[in-house]
Protein backbone atom coordinates (compact mmCIF):
# COMPACT_ATOMS: atom_id res chain seq x y z
CA UNK A 1 0.00 0.00 0.00
CA UNK A 2 1.43 3.53 -1.18
CA UNK A 3 0.90 5.91 1.58
CA UNK A 4 0.93 9.39 -0.66
CA UNK A 5 -1.68 7.97 -2.49
CA UNK A 6 -3.54 10.99 -4.53
CA UNK A 7 -0.81 13.64 -3.73
CA UNK A 8 1.21 13.33 -6.43
CA UNK A 9 1.26 17.46 -7.86
CA UNK A 10 1.19 18.98 -4.31
CA UNK A 11 3.96 19.98 -1.62
CA UNK A 12 4.41 21.44 1.35
CA UNK A 13 5.36 24.93 -0.36
CA UNK A 14 2.30 25.41 -1.85
CA UNK A 15 0.44 26.66 1.01
CA UNK A 16 -1.22 30.31 1.61
CA UNK A 17 -2.99 32.52 -1.20
CA UNK A 18 -1.31 34.27 -4.66
CA UNK A 19 -0.47 37.57 -4.75
CA UNK A 20 -3.58 38.14 -7.53
CA UNK A 21 -5.94 36.31 -4.66
CA UNK A 22 -4.34 39.31 -2.17
CA UNK A 23 -4.38 41.98 -4.59
CA UNK A 24 -8.18 40.93 -5.54
CA UNK A 25 -9.10 40.98 -1.45
CA UNK A 26 -6.81 44.34 -1.20
CA UNK A 27 -9.44 45.75 -4.40
CA UNK A 28 -12.37 44.66 -2.77
CA UNK A 29 -11.85 46.03 0.74
CA UNK A 30 -10.77 49.20 -0.64
CA UNK A 31 -14.01 49.85 -2.99
CA UNK A 32 -16.22 49.39 0.04
CA UNK A 33 -13.91 51.65 2.51
CA UNK A 34 -14.36 53.73 -0.42
CA UNK A 35 -18.25 53.92 -0.83
CA UNK A 36 -18.19 54.54 3.33
CA UNK A 37 -16.39 57.70 3.53
CA UNK A 38 -19.06 60.02 2.28
CA UNK A 39 -21.53 58.80 5.26
CA UNK A 40 -18.50 58.86 7.77
CA UNK A 41 -18.09 62.31 7.15
CA UNK A 42 -21.34 63.18 6.90
CA UNK A 43 -21.97 61.98 10.24
CA UNK A 44 -18.83 63.23 11.95
CA UNK A 45 -19.94 66.77 10.57
CA UNK A 46 -23.69 66.22 11.84
CA UNK A 47 -22.17 65.26 15.30
CA UNK A 48 -20.02 68.23 15.53
CA UNK A 49 -23.26 70.84 14.93
CA UNK A 50 -25.00 68.32 17.68
CA UNK A 51 -22.23 69.35 20.31
CA UNK A 52 -21.52 72.93 19.35
CA UNK A 53 -25.02 73.33 20.25
CA UNK A 54 -25.23 71.32 23.30
CA UNK A 55 -21.87 73.44 24.34
CA UNK A 56 -23.88 76.34 23.75
CA UNK A 57 -26.71 75.07 25.79
CA UNK A 58 -24.75 74.41 28.61
CA UNK A 59 -22.84 78.28 28.41
CA UNK A 60 -26.16 79.75 28.52
CA UNK A 61 -26.86 77.65 32.29
CA UNK A 62 -23.45 78.68 33.13
CA UNK A 63 -24.31 82.17 32.91
CA UNK A 64 -27.42 82.12 33.90
CA UNK A 65 -26.74 80.46 37.04
CA UNK A 66 -23.20 82.75 37.66
CA UNK A 67 -25.96 85.53 37.58
CA UNK A 68 -28.24 83.73 40.17
CA UNK A 69 -25.46 82.89 42.58
CA UNK A 70 -23.69 85.78 42.81
CA UNK A 71 -26.45 88.10 42.72
CA UNK A 72 -25.76 90.70 39.77
CA UNK A 73 -26.05 90.78 35.69
CA UNK A 74 -24.29 88.41 33.86
CA UNK A 75 -23.12 88.94 30.31
CA UNK A 76 -22.88 86.26 27.71
CA UNK A 77 -20.76 87.74 24.47
CA UNK A 78 -20.47 85.75 21.53
CA UNK A 79 -17.99 86.78 18.74
CA UNK A 80 -19.23 85.33 15.03
CA UNK A 81 -16.03 86.06 13.65
CA UNK A 82 -13.63 84.08 15.81
CA UNK A 83 -16.80 81.85 16.92
CA UNK A 84 -15.97 82.27 20.84
CA UNK A 85 -18.35 82.97 23.70
CA UNK A 86 -17.26 84.61 26.69
CA UNK A 87 -19.08 85.05 30.11
CA UNK A 88 -18.35 88.06 32.26
CA UNK A 89 -19.84 88.28 35.67
CA UNK A 90 -18.92 90.71 38.70
CA UNK A 91 -16.35 89.52 40.70
CA UNK A 92 -17.50 87.50 44.04
CA UNK A 93 -16.58 90.54 46.59
CA UNK A 94 -18.64 92.91 44.15
CA UNK A 95 -16.06 95.05 42.56
CA UNK A 96 -15.39 94.71 39.01
CA UNK A 97 -16.03 92.56 36.84
CA UNK A 98 -14.49 89.14 35.65
CA UNK A 99 -14.37 86.34 32.78
CA UNK A 100 -15.93 83.27 33.97
CA UNK A 101 -14.11 80.11 32.89
CA UNK A 102 -12.11 82.16 30.02
CA UNK A 103 -13.14 82.86 26.67
CA UNK A 104 -14.43 79.07 24.76
CA UNK A 105 -14.19 78.62 21.48
CA UNK A 106 -17.14 76.79 20.30
CA UNK A 107 -15.61 77.12 16.52
CA UNK A 108 -12.77 75.87 16.43
CA UNK A 109 -13.69 73.13 19.02
CA UNK A 110 -15.99 71.37 17.04
CA UNK A 111 -15.15 72.55 13.61
CA UNK A 112 -18.32 74.72 12.95
CA UNK A 113 -19.27 78.10 11.91
CA UNK A 114 -21.35 80.29 14.36
CA UNK A 115 -23.54 83.08 14.06
CA UNK A 116 -25.90 84.47 16.08
CA UNK A 117 -28.70 86.81 16.18
CA UNK A 118 -27.50 89.61 18.69
CA UNK A 119 -24.07 89.80 19.89
CA UNK A 120 -24.37 88.99 23.88
CA UNK A 121 -26.97 88.31 26.31
CA UNK A 122 -27.79 89.74 29.71
CA UNK A 123 -29.23 87.77 32.54
CA UNK A 124 -30.57 89.63 35.81
CA UNK A 125 -30.16 88.34 39.53
CA UNK A 126 -33.06 86.16 39.06
CA UNK A 127 -31.40 83.96 35.66
CA UNK A 128 -33.78 85.70 33.43
CA UNK A 129 -32.69 87.71 30.33
CA UNK A 130 -32.41 91.45 30.77
CA UNK A 131 -34.81 93.72 28.81
CA UNK A 132 -36.92 90.04 27.81
CA UNK A 133 -34.87 89.75 24.68
CA UNK A 134 -34.15 86.33 22.89
CA UNK A 135 -31.53 85.37 20.90
CA UNK A 136 -30.77 82.54 18.06
CA UNK A 137 -27.36 80.64 17.73
CA UNK A 138 -27.03 79.03 14.61
CA UNK A 139 -24.43 76.32 14.00
CA UNK A 140 -23.16 74.82 10.73
CA UNK A 141 -20.33 72.96 8.93
CA UNK A 142 -17.64 75.20 6.80
CA UNK A 143 -19.97 73.84 3.66
CA UNK A 144 -23.22 74.72 4.99
CA UNK A 145 -24.80 71.38 4.11
CA UNK A 146 -25.33 70.50 7.52
CA UNK A 147 -27.03 73.64 10.18
CA UNK A 148 -28.76 73.78 13.37
CA UNK A 149 -29.89 76.34 16.10
CA UNK A 150 -30.52 76.64 19.53
CA UNK A 151 -32.66 79.15 20.77
CA UNK A 152 -32.79 80.80 23.63
CA UNK A 153 -36.28 82.63 24.55
CA UNK A 154 -36.41 85.96 26.23
CA UNK A 155 -36.97 84.16 29.36
CA UNK A 156 -33.57 82.63 29.06
CA UNK A 157 -34.06 79.40 28.55
CA UNK A 158 -33.04 77.61 25.81
CA UNK A 159 -35.80 76.03 24.06
CA UNK A 160 -34.91 73.85 21.23
CA UNK A 161 -31.67 72.44 20.82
Amino acid sequence: MYVGAGMEGHTMGNRGFSFIEMLVVFIIVGIVVAMGMPRLRDSLEKSNVRSAKAGMSTLVAKARAAAVSRGCTATMNLDGTNGTVAISVCTVGGGGTQILGGVDSLAARYKVVMTSSAPSMQFDPRGLSVNYSGMTVRFSNSSGSVSDSVIINPLGKVVRQ
